[in-house]
Formats: C-alpha cells, sequence, structure tokens
C-alpha cells in the first residue's frame, strides 16, 4: 500500500524508474522493422535493453535484430499488428515468457496519413485511431500490472509536433496524436509515486521518414524544420533515464513555436498558414490523393 505522506518526504512515494542502470531490462519497441524504430531500437540495445521488437513485417524486424543484436543483447522477433487486441496480448505473453516482464515500453507503432479530411475512406481513420492511439493504449494497459508489481517500469509515447499543433491535411493523425498527449499526460499523474512513469516524444519531420522522403521532401518551408532519427532515439533514452514528461525533437524555431502553440494557437496558426506550411501539406496531400487514383484499377 502506498505511503499517503507527500512524495517529497517519503521514498515510497517518489520515483523509481531506471535512471542509471538499464543493463538487462526488458524493453519493447513497437514499429522497429523501420523509420525512427530501429534507431530507437539500437539506441536501447547499447544501453544494455534486452529488446523485444515488434512490427508486422517479420522480414524488416529481422533487419533491425540483425543490427541491433550487434549492439547489446540479442533481441526478441514477435511479428505482429498493434491494432489487433489478440496480437496485442500474444505480444505481451511471448515477451514474458521469453525475456520477462517487461519493464520499458516505447509505442512506436504508427501510420502516416496525409489527405483532404473528405477524400479519407471510414477504413483509413479507422485504421490511424487503432494504430497510433487505441495499439498505444492497449499495449501500455498490458504491460502496466507487470510494472506496478515492480514497483518500476517506464512508457514512452512517439507523438508528433502535430500532436501540439492543429495542422490541416494531417487532420486524422493530428486527431489520435493530439489523444496521445492527453493519455500521456494524464497516465503519468495517475501512475505518480508508483515508480512507473509515462513520456512523450514530439519529433517534427524526420530525415528520410515519411514525407520527409516523398517528392516534396525538396519543397519543404524554411519554418517546417527536420531532424535525424537519431535525435528522436536519444530522446527516448533521455526520457527513461530522466523521467522526462515530454521531448520535442525540433530545430529551436519548431520548439518555441511549439509554446507559442499552446499561449496562442490562433497566431501559430496565422505563422503556419502564411509561413508557407499549409501549402506544402496541402501539395503533399493533393500528390499522395492522384497516386492513388492512378494506382486504382480502371
Amino acid at each position: 500500500m502506498l505511503c499517503s505522506r507527500p512524495a517529497e518526504i517519503c521514498p515510497s512515494r517518489q520515483r523509481t524508474t531506471f535512471v542509471r542502470e538499464l543493463n538487462n531490462v526488458v524493453g519493447i519497441v513497437t514499429g522497429a522493422s523501420r523509420g525512427v524504430g530501429p534507431h530507437i531500437a539500437a539506441e536501447l540495445a547499447r544501453a544494455g535493453v534486452q529488446l523485444a521488437l515488434v512490427a508486422r513485417s517479420e522480414e524488416g524486424l529481422r533487419a533491425t535484430a540483425e543490427k541491433v543484436g550487434r549492439l547489446g543483447p540479442e533481441p526478441l522477433v514477435v511479428p505482429a499488428d498493434v491494432s489487433d487486441e489478440g496480437a496485442q496480448r500474444r505480444i505481451v505473453e511471448t515477451v514474458r515468457r521469453e525475456l520477462g516482464p517487461a519493464g520499458i515500453l516505447v509505442n512506436n507503432a504508427g501510420i502516416e496519413h496525409i489527405t483532404r479530411f473528405q477524400d479519407a475512406s471510414v477504413e483509413s481513420i479507422r485504421q490511424v485511431l487503432l494504430v497510433n492511439l487505441f495499439g498505444a493504449e492497449a499495449m501500455t494497459r498490458l504491460v502496466l500490472p507487470d510494472m506496478l508489481e515492480a514497483g518500476r517500469g517506464h512508457v514512452v509515447n512517439i507523438g508528433s509536433v502535430g500532436g501540439r499543433t492543429a495542422y490541416p491535411y494531417a487532420t486524422i493523425n493530428s486527431s489520435a496524436k493530439h489523444g496521445l498527449v492527453g493519455f500521456t499526460w494524464s497516465l503519468r499523474e495517475e501512475l505518480r509515486g508508483t515508480g512507473v512513469g509515462v513520456s512523450a516524444v514530439y519529433p517534427t519531420l524526420i530525415s528520410d521518414v515519411g514525407i520527409s522522403a516523398g517528392w516534396q521532401a525538396g519543397r519543404r518551408p524554411p519554418l517546417l524544420g527536420r531532424v535525424g532519427p537519431d535525435e528522436v532515439a536519444r530522446a527516448v533514452l533521455k526520457c527513461i533515464r530522466e523521467d522526462k514528461v515530454e521531448i520535442t525533437v525540433a530545430p529551436v524555431m519548431e520548439k518555441v513555436a511549439d509554446v507559442v502553440s499552446a499561449l496562442s494557437p490562433r497566431l501559430t496558426a496565422w505563422i503556419a498558414r502564411n509561413g508557407g506550411i499549409y501549402k506544402y501539406l496541402r501539395g503533399v496531400a493533393d500528390a499522395q490523393t492522384r497516386s492513388q487514383q492512378h494506382s486504382e484499377p480502371a
């Protein structure tokens, strides 16, 4: 039973997450087959984390595992879809059986969907929300009992600056990522004093990932920054080691805009609209719509 005294004077109510020693701590990384996932896995492996790599693509997971295995303990590969309830339970049960209870969960699996909202199908909306939000919440719920029993653990949710600022043409993603922000803050406060931490990392566009790798990459407006995947990975490790509630991974001007957005969303929208960001996203959305039309059978 938790002590009723304030956390400042009661050691049992203070956070006791893995600040220094991550060696052999079991960690699950979802979305580990591509994008920023392999970079997060590599960063944790270098810190000594015993990894379980999760994604739908077994081939992609094997490639990640081969690289990660050179940096730390040999990882466990678990091909699975985090949007599927049965698969979620299987992931956690497999990890517990093969490696032990998870002490770290990085909810990185996500779908990027840039489109005009009226062009989005109901199925695409459902799938984005299932993977980007429901999957993260469900996976967290499944690993939480073991973390609470151990009195320590950490969950890191990979959001985006689009979860802090509303961007048109990224409406579906934005709604899911905004939900992830609320989930992170709410659960963190709910678990205060248990030894289990909850954090979020908010990257801007990531080099060679998603729309940064697409045809519009060279037309990116100066106000819309870009960071390397290793920067995001380092932020994840910092959240775990230092129990940071959130880290925005972006150039300085975007970090300033992130603060301004909380104080004045209208001003942020005006800057983004007149700084070419909305035009850029509209171009990406229209390009994706044309691509889908050309790929459909006549």
